[in-house]
């Protein structure tokens, strides 16, 4: 069975990268483009991790990250948050790791290769 990848991520662009990278690496993805959009689907999927943008149109990523850690059915899902602004660390959300943006692919793909291990 395929693993599957939830991502959180605003900009189209690097959305689409992420589902590009991830898909070749036969990895299912299921991305959002808004905060919204995100929690209201969450009952619906079963991914074996999140990928969260931080800084978002109509929320932020470390206040989903904490949502997800405080939930019985998502809190033991590895998250690993994303975003150009590194000064946004600490996360204080228990995400199991960080990617900047702009981000090195084959450390991408290695990052979440390990997560979902």
């Amino acid at each position: 069975m395929k693993k599957q990848v939830a991502v959180l991520e605003d900009n189209p662009n690097i959305r689409e990268l992420i589902e590009y990278i991830l898909e070749e690496n036969e990895i299912d993805v299921v991305s959002f483009e808004s905060t919204r959009a995100f929690l209201n689907a969450l009952a619906k999927i079963n991914p074996s991790l999140f990928i969260l943008d931080i800084m978002l149109p109509d929320g932020n990523g470390i206040d989903v990250c904490r949502q997800l850690k405080s939930n019985e059915l998502t809190q033991k899902i590895p998250i690993v948050m994303i975003s150009a602004h590194s000064n946004q660390l600490p996360l204080d959300c228990d995400a199991a790791d960080f990617i900047e943006k702009p981000f090195d692919i084959d450390n991408f793909v290695n990052t979440v290769e390990r997560q979902i291990a």
